[in-house]
């Protein structure tokens, strides 16, 4: 069109030389009413363009007030807005273009709850249906596009991505602006209030930062037993739950219980998911707590069968770890069948089994309990001189030491302490606490003869094995650093990554190497062995 009309104004100025018609003739008239015709086509091209943007604006709002999508950020510019909803989209609004108005297209929500597009305030159909503006099960709305028809300059609709095109019966002329968003509100703390042309209001929902958390112990229980959770809830004005069959849970106010089914109950799952939702408005969240029922007891090596057993019977500092060895120092726990025994592969047959004990001390003197006489002891920097009580996991007064180890580097053999179950059925051992002895920790910190002090970490290793005797896989824990040595009980809790085994053998390896292989004292504590089946 422009193009036409810039040729007609040649070929005119053309006649009129051609006709002799010459001195003080002055053309401007003619170049401004072509000027203006150029102005307002590009008007009306800019007015397609902006009712466009914002018909496919006004269902990007309609699908995130059905789909629980809300508004992130409203950014205003020379042109309009741009609205950014928190599944990533943005939507632009864009100003009217002055002197060229639009059709009223819309929408409205109809009694089904979904939103359908309209165009003077009556519903858009098509083959006699309503035209939906939200998406529903996953298929894809459908949004209009308008063009302005050349020949009668006025504007058309499509509802098929523009296979055809029918009239509005608006002439694209004489009235100044946008026909389908009227305003915009931003200024609540809860909503953005888009207003249509037609009067209608949609409120989208701000970002509100709705949460739950869930604060407690991990789901792993004992067939019956009952859990407490702490819930931070944030902005949620209701919460709902599901649980797996055979569970019982309560929520009341900010705190959940969790009670798994007992073992007789064969209907339950053993395992399975409970899940948090929380509602506000139309914004929804979820949390989940992975729970699973099981045998599941915790070893804790106290009372009077334990205390029996225990090398605290023999005098401080007077104990013949190789006397107890030889007598064959055994324990059987029968609840989980866990036991000891001495390693025979470690020079010559040379190793403890765990013994029980409740010795702890804490000073580091190398002339008295950091010396090797005093090997079984722990150190405990909470009390005075020593003690045969409260050296435990939790002040607790009975735990576990021995020695033992495989050098990764020489061959002296397999010396790795082991457990295993005795009725040799595979067990799971989800976790258990460790520190350091006394004797560990006065060479790891200050060194003796036999070696430097610790010049680099000192890891841990937990090796699995099945019911033949093959190793079936070995997990690590960083037990001591140069900036740090423990002097309290550490949980070791990556154990059951091993999954049901039927021994277990620990070793140690890295510290300093004095010539001769791994130098630190390889003293182990152990307490609170907990295990499932």
């Amino acid at each position: 069109m422009k193009r036409t009309f810039r040729i007609l104004a040649g070929v005119l100025v053309a006649a009129s030389l051609a006709t002799g018609t010459t001195g003080c003739y002055n053309d401007d008239d003619l170049w401004n009413k072509v000027d203006d015709l150029d102005s307002r086509v590009t008007a009306l091209e800019e007015a397609v363009t902006v009712a466009n943007t914002n018909i496919s604006a006004l269902q990007q709002i309609v699908d995130a007030l059905q789909s629980n999508v809300y508004v992130t950020d409203v950014t205003t510019n020379a042109d309009g807005y741009k609205i950014t909803f928190s599944n990533g989209t943005e939507a632009v609004i864009r100003n009217g273009v002055d002197g060229v108005n639009a059709p009223a297209v819309s929408v409205k929500q109809h009694s089904d709850g979904n939103w359908y597009w309209t165009l003077d305030d009556e519903f858009l159909t098509v083959g006699g249906q309503m035209v939906k503006a939200n998406a529903e099960d996953g298929r894809d709305a459908i949004a209009p596009e308008v063009r302005i028809n050349d020949a009668t300059h006025q504007w058309e609709i499509s509802t098929d991505g523009g296979s055809t095109w029918t009239s509005t019966g608006v002439v694209a002329q004489g009235v100044d602006g946008d026909s389908i968003f009227s305003g915009i509100d931003n200024s609540h703390d809860d909503y953005v209030e888009f207003t249509l042309a037609n009067g209608s209001v949609i409120q989208v929902p701000k970002n509100q930062q709705i949460s739950i958390l869930i604060n407690g112990p991990e789901g792993r229980f004992n067939y019956g037993d009952t859990k407490t959770y702490q819930l931070t809830l944030n902005g949620i004005d209701k919460l709902t739950f599901t649980k797996p069959d055979g569970w019982r849970v309560a929520v009341n106010g900010s705190e959940m219980t969790v009670t798994a089914p007992v073992a007789a109950n064969t209907y339950a799952e053993t395992s399975g998911t409970i899940t948090l939702i929380g509602l506000k408005g139309n914004l929804s969240t979820m949390t989940e707590l992975k729970v699973e029922a099981m045998n599941l007891v915790t070893l804790t090596f106290e009372g009077a069968e334990w205390d029996a057993l225990s090398i605290h019977n023999y005098a401080p500092g007077t104990t013949s770890t190789t006397s107890l060895m030889n007598s064959g120092y055994m324990w059987v726990d029968q609840t989980t069948q866990l036991t000891t025994e001495g390693p025979d592969g470690f020079m010559g047959g040379w190793g403890y089994p765990w013994f029980v004990s409740s010795y702890n001390a804490n000073s580091l003197d190398q002339d008295s309990y950091g010396y090797f006489t005093y090997d079984l002891y722990v150190y405990n920097p909470n009390i005075t001189g020593e003690s045969t009580t409260g050296g435990g996991n939790n002040g607790s007064d009975n735990f576990l030491t021995t020695f033992g180890y495989l050098d990764l580097v020489y061959p002296y053999g397999d010396g790795r302490p082991i457990f295993k179950f005795a009725d040799g059925k595979a067990r799971t051992v989800e976790s258990l606490y460790v520190t350091s002895t006394c004797y560990f920790y006065s060479v790891a910190v200050s060194g003796n003869p036999l070696s430097p002090a610790l010049s680099e970490d000192v890891t841990y290793y937990a090796t699995g094995f099945d019911a033949k005797g093959n190793e079936v896989g070995t997990v690590t824990m960083t037990f001591a650093t140069t900036e740090y040595v423990p002097d309290r009980w550490i949980k070791w809790d990556n154990l059951s990554e091993l999954g049901p085994i039927v021994e277990l053998r620990l070793n140690q390896a890295g510290g300093a190497d004095n010539g001769y292989g791994y130098s630190l004292p390889a003293y182990y504590a152990v307490d609170d062995i907990t295990i499932s089946w």
